[in-house]
């Protein structure tokens, strides 16, 4: 339980608001939506370089300790259409 209790003025009831204009609202939802969509890519986008990243890692150390890169080249094989797709997003012309 909280010692203080912190009250500014007195409570005020909120009834509700007039909208005027309904195409603010509209553009207000729709940037909404696209930041939403945005986030979303980017988390996208940071999970499969992170991924990739430490894949690529992992089989580089691999190869260096037993002399032979066909892990890596599998790997990147596997994995660079997938780089590809998350990163043609950044680099496209609109």
């Amino acid at each position: 339980m909280a010692k203080y209790k912190v009250t500014v003025g007195k409570p005020f009831a909120i009834d509700g608001v007039k909208i005027e204009d309904i195409e603010a609202v509209e553009k207000l939802a729709a940037i909404e939506e696209r930041r939403d969509t945005a986030r979303h890519q980017a988390r996208i986008t940071y999970g499969v370089l992170g991924f990739m990243t430490l894949a690529i890692t992992a089989t580089a150390m691999l190869g260096w300790w037993d002399g032979s890169y066909n892990e890596l080249n599998a790997v990147w094989a596997s994995g660079s259409i997938w780089v590809g797709m998350v990163l043609g997003r950044y680099f496209k012309k609109d």
